[in-house]
């Protein structure tokens, strides 16, 4: 896992990132899939709608480009249509508060285990908008975080077979990180935001208010619960169903939400220990995979919204431990 301290506009950071990168000796643009014609032309027809709302993301890309040395356009093209085309990217996400009445969100990020070093934990201080931390297996995308105002978002993928241009999974878990100190807000935001792809958002502040987002481009349903919220990658709720894709090896999604229903629907208080314990698999199959399959959950975070506090495990919690990151996002 990298970690990065980032600050400044969108370019600043971008090339503060790509400069990062390039001192390793890693051109950016070499690690990426080659690009299809059917993703250039999608990342091309989509980029108005990015320029038009939220310009900042394009700009932090060039700025990356930019500070790595790298094929501006190959990336690009590989991060408006990451989430679209890719059916690779799995996670569990949980949302309770606990004992003392602290908030807290959980997230264990199932992905390819190649790509494990690319990986990036970052304090991003961005000139306009709110400090944050989060995680990424990619680049200017967010997939969890959690703000200077005591907003924790976490995402997780479903795949789907239709196309539709609009912002996708990882960049809005960046704008909400970025722009909403509540969960109102963000909520507020999804629904009118141009959404690109499918996926839940697991949403909780420090006044404890927290929320499922099941969304994609042709709807946003939103779960709220006293209780502990969890998602999978996959729609729990009955207007989001239908939207489940079929045939696809999501991680076993399945045997993750049973876990969770299991150790978790039998209380409204959840307890760090307890969160750590689901997250680790001590609980129920959550995080002990094969990994000569080639995923494996590759990080997990657990976010105190009271404390703003991060308990951060690099690696699979299984098999490695959690600690707590001395990290200040207060300004």
């Amino acid at each position: 896992m990298n970690y990065l301290n980032l600050k400044g506009t969108p370019k600043e950071i971008g090339f503060q990132c790509g400069k990062y990168f390039a001192k390793q000796g890693i051109n950016i643009s070499d690690t990426l899939p080659p690009s299809t014609e059917e993703r250039k032309k999608y990342s091309t027809a989509v980029k108005p709608i990015y320029k038009q709302k939220y310009p900042m993301l394009l700009e932090e890309i060039e700025g990356l480009a930019e500070g790595n040395g790298c094929n501006e356009e190959a990336l690009m093209t590989f991060l408006l249509s990451m989430y679209t085309y890719t059916a690779m990217n799995f996670c569990t996400c949980i949302a309770g508060i606990d004992e003392n009445g602290h908030p807290l969100l959980g997230r264990n990020s199932d992905f390819l285990i190649a790509m494990q070093s690319m990986y990036s934990h970052s304090l991003i201080q961005p000139a306009s908008g709110y400090a944050f931390i989060g995680n990424t297996t990619g680049f200017v995308e967010m997939e969890d975080g959690m703000n200077e105002k005591g907003l924790a978002v976490g995402m997780t993928f479903i795949y789907s077979k239709e196309k539709h241009l609009g912002i996708n999974a990882g960049m809005i878990v960046r704008i909400l990180l970025e722009q909403c100190k509540s969960v109102d807000e963000a909520i507020l935001l999804l629904k009118k935001m141009r959404i690109g792809s499918a996926q839940t958002f697991t949403l909780a502040d420090r006044e404890g208010n927290r929320a499922i987002v099941e969304c994609n481009a042709k709807r946003v349903e939103v779960i709220q619960s006293d209780s502990v919220l969890f998602a999978v990658n996959q729609f729990t709720s009955d207007s989001m169903k239908p939207y489940n894709p079929i045939d696809i090896d999501d991680m076993e999604s399945d045997r993750r939400l049973k876990t969770c229903r299991e150790a978790l629907s039998h209380s409204d208080r959840l307890s760090a220990d307890c969160m750590r314990e689901v997250l680790s698999g001590k609980q129920g199959f959550l995080c002990q995979y094969d990994r000569s399959r080639g995923g494996d959950t590759v990080w997990s975070v657990i976010y105190d919204l009271n404390e703003i506090a991060v308990l951060f495990c690099d690696g699979n919690p299984s098999r490695k431990l959690f600690k707590k990151l001395d990290e200040r996002l207060n300004r």
